[in-house]
């Protein structure tokens, strides 16, 4: 907890004011009862400093989660306890929340008056309308004293750290519908022994092998230890390559590529991850940030964090980043580009250097040109003409041997991807 630092108010000053003017005119016209009232003005605001009703303050902030995604709601108490053994008199406490957050319900801010031990709690529920990491707090504390002439303030360091996760779509049943390949299998079983699910046979015990691999009904049948071996468990390694270069602003706070590409990106994870494939994770615009392959939940959480702390910055080309991290892709393993490939002459040779390798290609692109249209008018010849030439390079893209799927703005994710077609 921080120091008090205390502060007159306008009152206080007037007082000491009209005391002293009091002092000097009976001294200057030797009025005594001037002097002597003058004399008790400033008595009382010495007195009055002295009497501090703030005492000590304890504050404990409690939110219903750490993570969540975005649109969700956040649920905050805070409860203050006077540790003291006086009354707090009115105190103002005021818990600081970030400015992209939007207040639904409840109070943020409060006056008490709280008795030696005494608690009360503050309740209040925060829209996230914005992916990001955020942190509540500090708590801010005003004690203004009996006559209203001294404001005490104080701010508690207490925050509280939360992730805000992109929104997460349901794609299976749009992949299902779509001519996506069906390459994307998930984790399947090989006919070898090794790590897995499914039983594939039985062989001698060996010392060494785990005792929950014995099968104890071979051995009450045979008198043998015997343990049982597994299929092996291969799976696809599946890699994202999301667009967050500066031009990926474009549009409105909510609606822009690089929203939708976080979202996209999210979706298309836990479509994959679900399914017991790898995924990976590449985020390139003022520079490259990887998260290798991996399956699981805790590469689900790892590739959520991530995207909620995407900025668009910088002009990176799609071909630096291929090339930078060409080493780390799997023969033959899908890749999807999220980006509105404009401003980016590299993205065709780049797409067409991925196919020439055995990968299967899928560029999803926001439109860019129609998200400009949410925020300033086009002209409609100028926005045919840049239609026009956006339709050109996504051909281009397609003749590279990419599957294209051109997002519009007012598209759901489920409705694009089952338009997935060749140009």
């Amino acid at each position: 907890m921080g120091a008090w630092l205390t502060m007159w108010t306008r009152k206080a000053a007037f007082t000491l004011v009209a005391g002293l003017s009091l002092i000097l005119i009976g001294m200057m016209i030797s009025n005594f009862q001037m002097m002597i009232l003058g004399f008790t003005f400033i008595a009382f605001i010495t007195v009055n400093s002295w009497m501090s009703g703030h005492g000590d303050i304890e504050v404990q902030r409690t939110l219903s989660a750490d993570n969540l995604y975005k649109g969700d709601d956040l649920y905050v108490e805070l409860l203050v306890i006077n540790r003291s053994l006086r009354r707090t008199q009115t105190l103002e406490v005021f818990d600081n929340v970030p400015h992209e957050m939007k207040l639904r319900s409840g109070l943020n801010q409060m006056r008490l008056d709280l008795k030696p031990g005494e608690s009360a709690r503050i309740r209040y529920v925060l829209r996230c309308p914005l992916r990001g990491h955020y942190t509540i707090g500090p708590v801010s504390l005003r004690h203004r004293n009996t006559f209203n002439l001294g404001v005490d303030e104080m701010r508690v360091d207490h925050h509280s750290d939360i992730v805000v996760f992109p929104q997460v779509k349901d794609v299976e049943e749009a992949f299902l519908r779509s001519r996506t390949p069906k390459m994307y299998t998930g984790a399947t079983t090989l006919r070898t022994p090794g790590q897995g699910s499914e039983f594939y046979s039985l062989r001698e015990y060996v010392p060494g092998d785990p005792f929950k691999s014995i099968n104890w009904k071979a051995f009450a049948r045979t008198g043998e230890l015997m343990v049982n071996e597994k299929c092996r468990d291969a799976v696809t390694d599946v890699f994202i390559l999301l667009d967050a270069r500066e031009i990926a602003r474009v549009g409105t706070v909510l609606k822009n590529p690089l929203e939708m590409g976080c979202v996209s990106a999210a979706s298309l994870a836990s479509f994959f991850l679900q399914r017991r494939d790898s995924v990976a994770l590449a985020v390139y615009g003022d520079g490259l940030s990887y998260l290798p392959p991996d399956t699981g939940d805790k590469q689900y959480f790892k590739i959520l964090s991530n995207l909620a702390g995407v900025q668009h910055r910088g002009e990176m080309p799609l071909q630096a980043v291929t090339n930078s991290i060409s080493g780390r892709f799997s023969r033959g393993s899908p890749v999807f580009i999220i980006s509105s490939v404009e401003g980016d002459g590299t993205v065709p040779a780049a797409v067409r250097d991925l196919v020439g390798r055995g990968h299967d290609v899928t560029v999803l692109t926001p439109s860019s040109i129609d998200f400009e249209r949410l925020v300033s008018r086009i002209p409609r010849l100028s926005y045919e003409v840049l239609r026009m030439e956006r339709q050109n390079r996504l051909t281009t893209l397609a003749g590279a041997g990419a599957q294209v799927i051109d997002w519009m703005p007012d598209m759901d994710l489920a409705q694009a991807l089952m338009q997935v077609r060749g140009y």
